[in-house]
């Protein structure tokens, strides 16, 4: 067992608990933001010194050219059939899942809504959520079990930082749990499977999605 990767991952899980009953104490209405934000910068902490680079988990450069477009048009595609199945599932279940906080707390200017695309959606969520998620939670994962290229390990690995994606959703019920911890399995079994396509197209697709969903919600 590698205890640097173990302890790694633990220090990530304490921030997260931490800063989620942190952030009921101090009233902040962009809770889950207020996690991302903390939990980056933790993780930014633990790739300097672990000396690792950005490039390491997965930030690799990349030129907007055809295949990028098209490794974003395939994942946006998973996530919807992904969701689409999660929402079959759950919903008899445990009823639709309810709207997150991002929906709930959204500007009603344009000014406040264009801001709230940038920085909450784009910086933020897509950004932050896939740089700790499938970015360094998975590296490390990727570490502590050595033989990660072995569909079981892939598929333990996965599963783990999803559950764990899933858990940061609470805001929208069991069902949104779910959903976006299936969202999370299928997104990090596509990176580990692809890892030199590097995070790009799945920051890019997550973001699109999101802004898709506020837009509409935004003009209705």
């Amino acid at each position: 067992m590698n205890r640097p990767a173990l302890f790694d991952l633990i220090m990530l899980l304490f921030t997260f608990i931490g800063s989620w009953y942190l952030k009921s104490y101090l009233s902040i209405e962009f809770q889950g933001a207020f996690i991302i934000v903390v939990m980056s910068i933790v993780a930014s902490l633990i790739l300097k010194i672990r000396h690792l680079s950005f490039k390491d988990i997965g930030f690799i450069k990349r030129g907007f050219d055809k295949g990028l477009f098209k490794e974003v048009f395939y994942i946006s595609l998973l996530i919807f059939a992904v969701q689409f199945i999660g929402i079959l599932i759950t919903t008899p279940l445990y009823g639709s899942p309810e709207s997150g906080n991002a929906v709930t707390h959204q500007p009603t200017t344009l000014i406040g809504f264009l801001l709230d695309i940038l920085v909450m959606v784009w910086i933020v969520t897509a950004i932050g959520e896939e740089f700790i998620f499938r970015g360094i939670v998975l590296n490390r994962l990727k570490v502590l079990f050595r033989n990660s290229n072995s569909n079981l390990n892939i598929a333990l690995i996965s599963g783990i930082q999803a559950i764990w994606f899933g858990l940061g959703h609470q805001s929208q019920g069991i069902s949104g749990i779910i959903i976006t911890g299936l969202i999370g399995f299928a997104l990090g079994i596509y990176v580990l499977k692809n890892t030199k396509l590097g995070l790009w197209p799945v920051i890019i697709a997550h973001g699109l999605i999101d802004t898709i969903v506020l837009t509409i919600n935004f003009i209705k």
